[in-house]
């Protein structure tokens, strides 16, 4: 071989490594697709500021214990590790188990950040679980932050001071936020492509919409306060009965009523059995697990709780001043308090 072809085959060498390399590059940093009907978060636990969220691999959550810092546990609770040293909230993980979408929440006062600079810090959050990268996507304080397909839907305040509601994309490079209306709408209920809400602005009956139009049309005619829509049905709470929950059936124009107290919170398991609301407002306030099949309740504990959130085959919430963070398990009803310490 002549120097010139020993210099043009060299040449080609580096050439093939550089595209390689950007190729790889490329790959590695693309967001996957998530499915059009993929939701990160339930509609209960979003309720109940999405503190806890699961893979098939780990329960994802804000450690009460550690300023609600970011960690990880195993289905058996027996393997808990601190992600990153972010405050957060809302936690959504997608449907590849490779990222984390949550809000930052360093600011609060009851969340102690690392420097001056993380006290101030806010915002949409990507937190890649492969190598611990972390990306902003959103500056400022923000409401409720839902993954839906291949969106995220978030509430962020408007000039006027309300909350406006907004979708990015997650899977496109440098995707710009889109404003969908400026209605309060709590982006917690996402069902094949569609948003399920109550009514603020016109009425609180429960209403669909496309986010991709910004399109709304009348679902039920409820009266109805945090929505929560199941395949048999639709669990709400009733403004007119003064926050009692009920349930209406998607075969039915006629909703039930579960409890006549004032309900505070609540949520459902993951198998669609059991509810559990929080009865506040009066002498005898209690958290309650409620048997969708039975009709019976059952007084869990007494006292003022909130933050209900459940994954597998638990109920993890705190007491009212957010000190300590419970864990009931439903499987065998037994409760006990989940404080992880960082390894």
């Amino acid at each position: 071989m002549n120097k010139k072809l020993k210099h043009v085959f060299i040449f080609l060498i580096i050439a093939s490594v550089i595209v390689i390399a950007v190729l790889l590059v490329k790959i590695t940093s693309r967001v996957p697709e998530n499915p059009t009907d993929y939701t990160g978060n339930t509609a209960g636990n979003l309720y109940n500021r999405g503190l806890f969220a699961e893979d098939d691999n780990y329960i994802y959550f804000a450690n009460i214990a550690d300023s609600y810092r970011l960690y990880r546990t195993t289905h058996d609770l027996t393997d808990t590790v601190r992600l990153n040293k972010d405050s957060v909230e809302y936690i959504n993980p997608d449907a590849s188990s490779t990222y984390l979408y949550y809000s930052r929440i360093n600011y609060r006062q009851n969340t102690n950040g690392n420097t001056v600079f993380d006290l101030l810090d806010s915002g949409i959050y990507r937190f890649n679980l492969k190598n611990e990268g972390l990306s902003r996507l959103y500056t400022e304080t923000c409401g409720m932050v839902l993954l839906g397909g291949n969106n995220l839907y978030y509430q962020t305040h408007g000039s006027d001071g309300n909350y406006d509601f907004y979708s990015l994309t997650v899977n496109e490079n440098d995707a710009k936020a889109r404003l969908i209306t400026n209605d309060y709408i709590l982006p917690a209920n996402y069902q094949n492509g569609l948003l399920y809400y109550s009514g603020v602005t016109e009425d609180l009956g429960l209403y669909s919409m496309n986010p991709d139009t910004g399109s709304s049309s009348r679902f039920a005619d409820v009266d109805c306060f945090r929505p929560i829509i199941t395949d048999s049905g639709i669990f709400f709470l009733s403004l007119k009965y003064e926050y009692a929950l009920f349930y209406l059936p998607h075969n039915s124009d006629t909703a039930t009523s579960i409890t006549n107290e004032r309900v505070s919170s609540y949520n459902i398991s993951k198998d669609g059995r059991t509810l559990f609301y929080q009865i506040d407002g009066g002498d005898n306030n209690r958290l309650c697990r409620y048997d969708i099949t039975t009709g019976q309740e059952t007084e869990l504990l007494r006292g003022n709780f909130s933050n209900l959130n459940t994954v597998s085959d638990y109920l993890f919430f705190t007491d009212f001043e957010e000190a300590t963070c419970y864990c009931y398990d439903i499987s065998n009803s037994s409760l006990s308090q989940f404080m992880p310490t960082a390894e």
